[in-house]
C-alpha cells in the first residue's frame, strides 16, 4: 500500500479520536514537537527507522522521552503506530495531522521571502493583508533573500505572487531581448 496513504489514515485516526476527546490543540502541540524532533534529530530518526531496533526497546525510548511532555493520547497513538510497524512513517503522519488540523480550522500558511528584513509594522500589515485576503486566519513566516534586490514574494498554499525587483528586471530584459 502507498506510504501516503497510510500516513493519511494515521492522522486522520489520530483528528478522529482528538475531535472525540476534545483535545485537538494539545495533539497538534504534541505533533509540532515530535515532527521537529525527527528533523532535528539525526540520531532519533535513526532509531525510528532502524528495522533491528526491537520495538519494544522503541517503545521505552518513546515512553522516557515524551510520557511528561505529550497528551496520553499521543504516546498511545505512537506506541500503536510502532507495535504495527510503521514508526518510519511518523514524520509524514505528524505533517499529515498538522495539515489535517489546518485544514479542520481553516488557518493557512504563508511564507514570504522579501530583499531586506521586514520589521513589525510591515509584518502586521501583511498579516492583515492576508488574513482579508484568504479570509482565514495566515500563518506567516518571514524569510530574505537578497538576490531579490527589492520587494517580496509571496507564497500561500500552491499559490504564489512574485513583485520582487529581480524579477521584474528579468520581465524587462526578456521583453527588449524579443523586440
Amino acid at each position: 500500500m502507498n506510504q501516503g496513504i497510510i500516513s493519511t489514515r494515521y492522522a486522520k485516526a489520530l483528528m478522529k479520536v482528538g475531535t472525540e476527546n476534545q483535545c485537538l490543540d494539545a495533539l497538534k502541540a504534541d505533533m509540532e514537537l515530535i515532527g521537529n524532533t525527527i528533523s532535528e534529530n539525526q540520531l532519533f530518526k535513526q532509531v525510528l527507522d532502524n528495522p533491528v531496533v526491537k520495538p519494544s526497546q522503541k517503545h521505552k525510548v518513546m515512553s522516557e522521552l515524551l510520557e511528561k511532555r505529550v497528551h496520553p493520547l499521543t504516546l498511545n497513538f505512537i506506541n500503536i503506530i510502532i507495535h504495527n510497524r510503521r514508526e518510519f512513517l511518523l514524520a509524514d503522519v505528524t505533517r499529515d495531522f498538522i495539515d489535517h488540523y489546518e485544514k479542520e480550522k481553516g488557518i493557512k500558511r504563508a511564507k514570504i521571502v522579501s530583499a531586506a528584513i521586514m520589521d513589525d509594522h510591515s509584518k502586521q500589515l501583511f498579516q492583515q493583508q492576508l488574513n482579508a485576503l484568504f479570509e482565514a486566519e495566515v500563518q506567516m513566516t518571514t524569510d530574505v533573500n537578497p538576490n531579490l534586490i527589492g520587494g517580496f514574494i509571496f507564497r500561500v498554499g500552491d499559490q504564489q505572487y512574485d513583485a520582487s525587483l529581480s524579477s521584474g528586471l528579468k520581465k524587462i530584459r526578456k521583453q527588449m531581448i524579443n523586440c
